[in-house]
């Protein structure tokens, strides 16, 4: 499957990610917008401040905005993380880069918020710099100064926290988007085959050899550097994927601290946490479908699946079908 295939478009499906995005600009207190890859805002501005609207508004300095954006999502792609920084009106915004494999489509920017205990001489500064392209009128420059006084305080570790949850959620729709599409380009290969040998399309007598096809569900274990702070718990979820594990007893595996974990095992392993365990236990529990006469609720209380039908739920979101149905074409 080519990557060329994406943009962030198809990954954020935008009209569905604006309504998330205005929820989570209205929770978390700042402002949110998504790029593309050239810096070109392709959502709408969701809280966006009335300093910022203002900034915006003005051909010279909207050209600003454009390329501080830009810069900060090519950043967060070279660092491989969410990238915290100051603008050039020197308030905080976070550039979240949206990857497919090492491709980078865009980012998703939030923030417009300072950070607290900013001395006066910042709130000068400021203004200085972008008088040069606003009114010269002293009014216009007092209003301007109170436009960015009334800029929300946050402290630094909760932009960070922002940044991990944003980050998680976009790491989950690219891994959606990318498994959606590889089963489109599953079925129509299989359905072409079936024609080609004068099958027809009956679902029937394609949906066995799409399950045989390799998924981006039930591909082997990531490849992850024995060097990676993360690499004992990846280890450990993997050979244990009975055993209810949680972030906080991988981190202190790992000797780190539970928001370092999280963030270190999304860049490393390509997938959040929850997903990664998850997707380990359907993958074993296959296994029991496959060669088994356990009942599905034993298989999920073996898995440490206390409510069968979440463990029905999560299957069908890794697999497309139900275990019972996984179970049936199997054994066919």
């Amino acid at each position: 499957m080519a990557r060329q295939d994406f943009n962030i478009q198809s990954i954020l499906d935008i009209p569905h990610w604006e309504k998330i995005q205005d929820k989570l600009a209205q929770l978390t207190g700042t402002a949110i917008i998504c790029i593309d890859y050239k810096g070109t805002p392709v959502t709408k501005h969701s809280a966006r401040t009335d300093f910022c609207s203002v900034i915006r508004e003005n051909p010279i300095s909207r050209k600003r905005c454009f390329r501080c954006d830009a810069l900060a999502g090519l950043e967060a792609v070279r660092l491989e993380r969410p990238y915290i920084y100051l603008c050039h009106c020197g308030i905080v915004d976070v550039a979240v880069p949206v990857m497919v494999g090492d491709r980078y489509l865009g980012s998703v920017m939030f923030g417009q918020v300072r950070l607290p205990n900013k001395d006066e001489e910042k709130a000068v500064r400021l203004v200085n710099e972008i008088s040069s392209f606003q009114p010269e009128e002293e009014t216009a420059r007092v209003d301007l100064l109170e436009m960015y006084e009334r800029l929300p305080e946050m402290e630094y570790d909760r932009i960070v926290e922002i940044a991990d949850l944003i980050s998680s959620m976009v790491d989950y729709m690219v891994h959606k988007a990318v498994n959606n599409r590889y089963r489109e380009q599953a079925y129509e290969w299989v359905y072409k085959l079936a024609d080609e040998q004068g099958q027809g399309k009956d679902l029937t007598q394609v949906i066995e050899p799409i399950a045989m096809l390799p998924t981006a569900e039930n591909r082997e274990k990531p490849s992850v550097s024995v060097s990676s702070p993360v690499y004992p718990a990846v280890e450990f979820i993997h050979n244990h994927p009975k055993e209810k594990v949680s972030m906080k007893s991988m981190a202190m595996l790992c000797r780190i601290s539970e928001s370092h974990f999280s963030r270190t095992f999304s860049r490393d392993v390509g997938e959040n946490f929850v997903s990664y365990v998850n997707r380990n236990k359907i993958n074993h529990s296959k296994k029991l479908l496959r060669n088994s006469n356990k009942t599905i609720s034993q298989i999920a209380a073996e898995f440490g699946y206390a409510d069968t039908s979440n463990y029905i739920s999560i299957f069908k979101k890794f697999e497309g079908i139900t275990p019972q149905v996984y179970r049936q074409y199997k054994y066919k």
